[in-house]
């Protein structure tokens, strides 16, 4: 017989997870490498008209499920308009931005490999509202490879 290992399963209620602001955003930690083997992290991410990150691109896989509100997500040369139910995986080193498009929007973000959620921690400490000050962000920027295009 083959021998398994068991994993406890997660379960995270709304409202519950580690809570955090990244450029005025709010996120909600839903899972993280402990939780899924290593694999990857998720967010639960809410955040208002108008927000959202310039162009840039990183070394990690992110991937976005629109739960509530519309997103413009711009994925190289193509824009789209995310409502309710769209999914959009963005390779790593591909070039992104988004921007809220409805008053509030909700959506999960997952990163992979798991380890990128260090970059989203550190960068929330020197970076949780805007505007932002480019000289506390960017050694962090440098450190996890993340450039604005």
């Amino acid at each position: 017989m083959q021998n398994l290992t068991m994993h406890k399963p997660t379960v995270v209620a709304p409202g519950e997870g580690k809570k955090f602001s990244v450029l005025g955003g709010q996120f909600t930690t839903k899972a993280t490498g402990e939780t899924s083997n290593g694999a990857w992290t998720v967010y639960e991410i809410e955040d208002i008209e108008n927000n959202g990150p310039p162009l840039h691109a990183h070394p990690w896989e992110e991937a976005f499920y629109i739960l509530e509100g519309e997103l413009e997500l711009q994925v190289g040369t193509e824009t789209i308009v995310a409502t309710p139910g769209f999914f959009v995986n963005i390779p790593e080193n591909t070039v992104h931005a988004f921007r809220i498009r409805s008053a509030v929007a909700k959506f999960l973000v997952l990163i992979a490999p798991e380890k990128a959620k260090d970059f989203y921690e550190k960068i929330g400490s020197v970076a949780n509202n805007l505007p932002v000050d480019m000289e506390k962000i960017q050694p962090v920027l440098d450190e996890y490879g993340l450039r604005f295009v």
